[in-house]
């Protein structure tokens, strides 16, 4: 059994610690918050110890759980890493890039695992379109698109200050990046658009990129302001299409068949208890073992088996590179070339 320490009693911390202490495999050791009341309440909830400053813990803990806010998240995960404890984090992994790279290198120093809240790679329909690409069935990579919008109001909270959130496209967005990422691969050319719609908003609260990759391109436009919300996704091949219109179903079609709807949740055509593939160079497909599980039990899996989570540090700092670099072609309407 692995005890874990969560860290930050906000709105994630609390979602977190509600389904490590559903595990059989975690014993949920304590919680933390530097506001004590928001720690008493949340240890309280759940019957563990509240703390306020996390450095008295870590001899208690085996995995420590990041739910703390992106300019605290460096700091905390540097001392905790040298504790040589493992860190679940919620995204981003930094506001800047420099940051992020201090972040990397404390991980890769101490040798522990680390892993991100990028959910899609854990949820339908995105996951199962993710298996069908990497099954090949539908070609090379010609698109692959997402839109999200979720209409609220940022501006009372620290989400609406682009210099503590980054702004939509790095607080929201980011969950779109990596997952158009994780069809195209790096992005070589990155255009970008974004607004500051609600009055006094000091925020980008709508935005859009374009990624261009060795093969194919990517496009994602996402909203905290269309009143309207909406959440749609896609990929496009050379041989086929899939299309996830908000419905609850995935629309397949292969060129020169009748389309096929497939049921997301029964995970028709594809077997998601098993082994799925990434794509690799030259049409490979390398196998990982996955199964149907959260974010927070597939890491749970890979510190007690030694794996490598599918999402790692790495993907994270490519995320905000990319987040920056729509920024910046937002800023001077130019395209930007990744080095």
């Amino acid at each position: 059994m692995l005890n874990v320490g969560v860290i930050g009693c906000g709105g994630r911390g609390k979602g977190h610690a509600a389904k490590l202490k559903a595990m059989p495999e975690v014993n949920l050791a304590w919680v933390c918050d530097i506001i004590p009341d928001k720690a008493d309440e949340l240890g309280a909830q759940h019957g563990v110890p509240a703390i306020y400053d996390f450095h008295g813990g870590l001899d208690q803990v085996d995995v420590i759980w990041d739910a703390t806010r992106p300019w605290e998240r460096c700091d905390i995960v540097v001392d905790c890493a040298a504790a040589g404890k493992h860190i679940f984090s919620e995204k981003p992994i930094a506001l800047d890039l420099a940051t992020a790279d201090r972040y990397v290198t404390a991980i890769e120093q101490a040798g522990v695992k680390n892993s991100f809240c990028y959910s899609l790679h854990f949820t339908n329909p995105y996951k199962l379109a993710k298996a069908i690409f990497a099954s090949g069935e539908l070609g090379r990579l010609v698109s692959v698109w997402t839109k999200r919008y979720m209409p609220t109001d940022m501006r009372p909270r620290w989400y609406g200050d682009q210099s503590k959130s980054g702004g939509i496209m790095l607080d929201f967005a980011s969950h779109d990046l990596d997952l158009l990422c994780a069809f195209g691969g790096r992005p070589k050319t990155i255009f970008g658009c974004t607004d500051r719609v609600r009055e006094n908003i000091q925020a980008d609260d709508h935005g859009q990129g374009v990624l261009v990759f060795d093969e194919g391109m990517g496009t994602s436009e996402v909203s905290w302001w269309s009143p309207a919300g909406m959440s749609a996704f896609g990929v496009v091949g050379s041989k086929g299409s899939v299309i996830a219109d908000g419905s609850g179903t995935l629309r397949k079609c292969i060129d020169g068949q009748k389309a096929e709807v497939l049921d997301v949740n029964a995970s028709s055509n594809v077997d998601l208890a098993g082994n799925i593939g990434e794509r690799a160079g030259a049409g490979r497909v390398i196998n990982l073992a996955d199964r149907e599980e959260t974010p927070e039990e597939h890491f749970i899996r890979c510190v007690i088996e030694d794996r490598e989570p599918i999402v790692t540090p790495y993907m994270a700092r490519q995320v905000l590179e990319v987040v920056i670099a729509i920024r910046e072609s937002a800023a001077t309407g130019q395209a930007i070339n990744l080095p």
